[in-house]
């Protein structure tokens, strides 16, 4: 799930999921807008916006032209921009927040692919409407049931270095800039 990092109450950072399909991003925290401004509004407001895609999702930040925005400490000309993994948004006057697309590990229920799908562990089809898991970092779908518990089999993805367990929390964190 994609999520903002922002600083809490006591100034730490903390995970905002991004549920709805717009934010207002000059509120603290950000809040899920449910129409968007009108021509007044939007002069002053900093919006994220999804465009929702068949594979990935997209988010938009769209600023007014009285508002002061730094992308990766670059400012925001034109007014908008699309936002991408670990972009820093600066917006003077409310601060930092980080975009991230990374996603936890869990378990779910397979929906399925166009072709056939196998599991990199245990080398056997991962069949739709079974319990699975999708490594968050190389999107690949492994077992995660009872009687095949490949994901948990070992400490990391078979493909990529992401951890396996349920309870790593996130790899990468704005503490760490």
């Amino acid at each position: 799930m994609t999520q903002l990092w922002v600083k809490n109450g006591s100034q730490r950072w903390a995970v905002l999921p991004l549920e709805a399909d717009a934010y207002l991003l000059t509120t603290d925290p950000p809040s899920p807008l449910r129409s968007l401004p009108g021509v007044d509004g939007a002069v002053s407001n900093v919006v994220l916006l999804c465009q929702k895609g068949a594979e990935e999702d997209s988010w938009i930040l769209v600023a007014g032209r009285e508002r002061e925005v730094r992308i990766n400490g670059d400012q925001l000309t034109l007014g908008v921009h699309t936002v991408v993994d670990r972009d820093e948004i600066h917006i003077v006057g409310i601060g930092a927040l980080y975009f991230s697309t990374e996603c936890l590990a869990r378990i779910e229920v397979f929906p399925g692919s166009a072709g056939s799908l196998y599991c990199p562990r245990c080398k056997q089809a991962v069949e739709p409407r079974t319990t699975a898991v999708k490594c968050p970092q190389c999107r690949t779908w492994y077992h995660q049931a009872d009687d095949l518990p490949c994901w948990l089999y070992a400490e990391t993805c078979g493909l990529c270095p992401q951890p396996t367990d349920f309870e790593a929390g996130f790899r990468w964190t704005p503490e760490e800039l």
